[in-house]
């Protein structure tokens, strides 16, 4: 027998590549990302066309400021927020990112929140547009989702002292039993519905429920706040 012949051969494994987008455009900031925050992308999606880089939450400033002054993303065009309440991390905050001169665009995603932290925070990028201002003010509002380094986080749809945060999937869509004093909005259950409202509530005697958070988390630069 020829010297080699009959014996084994170990496997030769073959790297896997890293997905890239189908867009060139897209593909040309993926490969950017990964190039100068390799450390910092956890992930990269498509879906009908729309690419999504799920960043490391205390990354997404750097990563927005990267975009904006090295590949031209100088349009801020959204920023938004998912409830997943059966996952953790729980929330996806979304920025949606475009290129005027190019008309590329970008989603970068950051997850944040679990039972530990029921009201998570990521670093403001007010800083890299200016217009995220009410953005994440508005994500504050309806999710809670808290903003570091935010010039003024307050609510912005919702009045001051309401109680909880609507666009959660945990929100109580029948009536809840409100902690004193309850903005008059709000209607206590052991209270009569207002004329007109009884068309607009879900309320129900045995549909009742504890609020989300009495009151919310504190404002920043409160008495309230730890």
């Amino acid at each position: 027998m020829a010297e080699g012949q009959g014996q084994a051969t170990e496997p030769v494994e073959q790297a896997v590549q890293p997905f890239m987008p189908s867009d060139p455009l897209a593909a040309r900031t993926v490969a950017f990302l990964r190039e100068r925050h390799g450390a910092d992308i956890l992930d990269v999606t498509e879906h009908r066309g729309q690419t999504s880089v799920v960043v490391r939450p205390e990354a997404i400033e750097a990563v927005c400021r990267a975009l904006r002054d090295e590949q031209g993303f100088n349009f801020l065009s959204q920023v938004t927020a998912v409830d997943w309440p059966e996952r953790e991390p729980r929330f996806d905050v979304v920025y949606n990112l475009m290129s005027l001169a190019t008309r590329a665009t970008i989603r970068l995603k950051v997850r944040v929140g679990d039972e530990d932290t029921p009201y998570p925070e990521v670093p403001t990028v007010t800083t890299v547009w200016p217009a995220a201002n009410w953005y994440e003010r508005e994500v504050y509002d309806l999710f809670g989702i808290r903003f570091a380094g935010h010039p003024d986080l307050t609510r912005i749809l919702m009045p001051p002292d309401w109680v909880g945060h609507p666009l959660r999937k945990d929100y109580p869509l029948t009536g809840i039993r409100l902690p004193e004093p309850h903005w008059g909005g709000q209607i206590p259950f052991d209270q009569p519905l207002p004329p007109g409202i009884g068309a607009q509530t879900l309320r129900t005697p045995e549909g009742t429920e504890e609020p989300p958070v009495a009151g919310g988390p504190p404002r920043p630069g409160t008495d309230d706040e730890a």
